[in-house]
């Protein structure tokens, strides 16, 4: 009696773990999962460094184009400095020949 009553009990519950979703599948179908789902996420990853990449690219592009227009205007601001100079030693050595001619 006690064994009839235990046999359905333990026959049922060893099928219900073998109806399971998980049992259901394959080797092939769980690597195939697992594959898609590393490369989902390899694929985010990729994207991700891509988008920074621009991103840096970007700001290198703007500070290097605003550091180019510095320059250029140091350089204009040194060719004018440069240009007072020469003038300034012009007539510094017109004046110095004048003295020297007295």
């Amino acid at each position: 009696m006690y064994r009839s009553a235990i046999r359905p009990l333990v026959a049922s519950s060893t099928r219900s773990l073998h109806s399971s979703p998980v049992s259901r599948k394959t080797v092939k179908e769980t690597v195939a999962d697992a594959a898609d789902t590393v490369n989902k996420k390899v694929g985010k990853g990729l994207a991700s460094a891509i988008d920074k990449g621009e991103a840096a690219t970007g700001a290198t592009k703007d500070a290097l184009g605003s550091g180019a227009e510095t320059a250029k205007q140091k350089g204009a601001e040194a060719g004018q400095k440069a240009n007072q100079a020469a003038a300034g030693a012009r007539e510094a050595k017109q004046s110095f020949e004048k003295e020297v001619k007295k």
